[in-house]
């Protein structure tokens, strides 16, 4: 399918692709407003300070410390004193 030619608004190349970009790289190179970057910000500040588990986890990201300990799980060991692994089958001994 051919689409009507155009002019890209970015580098001005006339292409007839889909929409009024030639290229992804032209698409993305939207200039933000200073109102716009101020949004941004103030909408990541206040997810970074909420309670939630994720913005806990970022924010252990961004200041280069080491994942949080976790507490394991206490499980039982896999096998116990009497069974044993032969060819990918458990065996249990009576």
């Amino acid at each position: 399918m051919s689409y009507r030619k155009k002019t890209c608004p970015t580098c001005e190349n006339t292409h007839n692709k889909r929409g009024p970009y030639c290229s992804r790289s032209c698409g993305n190179s939207r200039v933000h407003t200073e109102e716009h970057k101020q949004l941004l910000s103030r909408k990541q500040t206040e997810y970074l300070y909420s309670d939630s588990d994720a913005a806990e986890l970022a924010r252990w990201r961004i200041n280069a410390h080491d994942e949080p300990e976790r507490p394991l799980p206490a499980t039982e060991p896999l096998i116990k004193h009497n069974q044993f692994v032969q060819d990918g089958d458990l065996w249990t001994l009576d």
